[in-house]
């Protein structure tokens, strides 16, 4: 499936489903780098190694842990990153996972990872003027939360401390039945 896609629907795709699935911001995202990436069985690991908005001496920086997903091949952030990789593997001049779309293939910056999150929700008929390249934080957080994910795992997974107020303040937020996103992008119905 991956396979058939171009190179811009590929990346599309990898930078959408880890910004849901990660719930990392997207100045992480645009951290990652190759040499941080490390494949285990059934499962990516992904360490950030640069300083990001979270980063404090003491504090850990963010690993990403991406599982397969079995029950639809086609939402495998595993198979698609594996896709990528292989991908771009001939344009590669530098050790950031992202690459614009076009020649010369360079690594990209956060403002582009948001152009590309938010072209993401307008090809799925999501209102753009309301909702942004963080919203997938958003989603992705408030519908884990939603499905009876703990509080002290989605802190975790975000990169939130044990006392944080943010996710109570800003990001648990009911999911609009009517124009639920992340279904809209994982399963391609409004």
């Amino acid at each position: 499936m991956n396979s058939a896609l171009c190179l811009r629907s590929l990346t599309l795709k990898l930078v959408g489903l880890l910004a849901l699935i990660s719930a990392q911001r997207v100045q992480t995202l645009q951290a990652i780098k190759l040499s941080s990436i490390k494949f285990v069985p059934d499962s990516v690991e992904i360490f950030i190694t640069t300083n990001i908005k979270t980063s404090k001496p003491g504090i850990r920086q963010p690993c990403i842990l991406l599982t397969r997903y079995p029950h639809e091949q086609k939402l495998c952030v595993v198979d698609t990153l594996i896709e990528y990789l292989s991908r771009t593997n001939i344009y590669r001049k530098s050790d950031q996972l992202l690459l614009s779309l076009e020649s010369p293939y360079n690594a990209i910056t956060t403002e582009t990872i948001s152009r590309w999150l938010k072209l993401l929700l307008s090809e799925a008929n999501i209102d753009v003027s309301m909702y942004k390249a963080h919203s997938f934080r958003h989603a992705s957080t408030s519908k884990a939360f939603q499905e009876g994910v703990s509080a002290d795992i989605i802190f975790s997974v975000a990169g939130w401390t044990n006392n944080s107020k943010t996710f109570a303040n800003f990001y648990n937020k009911v999911i609009d039945k009517r124009c639920n996103y992340a279904t809209a992008v994982l399963d391609g119905q409004p």
